[in-house]
């Protein structure tokens, strides 16, 4: 009897301690969350729009096919291997203009770690374009895009960020200025897994 308790005794405490030892990992991660977790989490639409937008995760990106660029004209090859951080903005727009510096930041913060920021000029107006992208100070890349990008990339609301991975599958999009970070975060700490 004493020697079936015992090992109950030490199964559990092993599963006491392995319990701990999971705990403390997690603490440890500060709970990070998942791309896809993030994604979810900080998208910024109804739960309709939801259902929609949740279809283009994981796909192949489609041509980000924009003309009259300020700024260098970013080509296929020039982010091929990156993470893309898609900012669609329109002329108009009171928060696409706010989010700038903080889209500059993400830009230069994270250019030495292969990740683009791409502007997206849409929504009407575009003429406005080069006003307003000197008037924010607008340092990334922007270009127009026609409706035809804007419906193929699932804009629906201004600004919309659309965040692709290394090996050009959408991985989070219409989601909150605030997430976008996140997500190069998360993507950053995948990929490191995978090498």
């Amino acid at each position: 009897m004493k020697r079936s308790a015992g090992i109950v005794w030490i199964g559990t405490a092993a599963a006491v301690t392995l319990a701990l030892v999971i705990s403390a990992t997690r603490a440890a991660d500060g709970n990070k969350k998942s791309v896809e977790q993030l994604a979810k989490e900080g998208y910024w639409g109804e739960p309709n729009t939801w259902t929609e937008h949740s279809k283009l995760l994981g796909q192949a990106a489609p041509a980000l096919d924009l003309t009259d660029w300020h700024g260098t004209p970013v080509k296929a090859a020039d982010i091929k291997n990156k993470i893309v951080v898609v900012d669609f903005w329109a002329t108009w727009c009171g928060p696409c203009k706010r989010a700038v510096p903080h889209n500059n930041e993400l830009a230069k913060k994270y250019a030495d770690k292969g990740v683009a920021v791409v502007g997206a000029c849409g929504g009407g107006q575009e003429e406005r374009m080069n006003a307003v992208v000197d008037e924010t100070k607008m340092e990334y890349p922007t270009g127009k895009a026609n409706e035809q990008t804007t419906k193929a990339w699932g804009v629906q609301w201004w600004p919309h960020y659309v965040v692709v991975d290394r090996k050009g599958k959408i991985r989070a999009v219409g989601i909150k200025p605030d997430y976008v970070e996140k997500v190069i975060e998360a993507l950053m700490e995948e990929d490191a897994n995978v090498h």
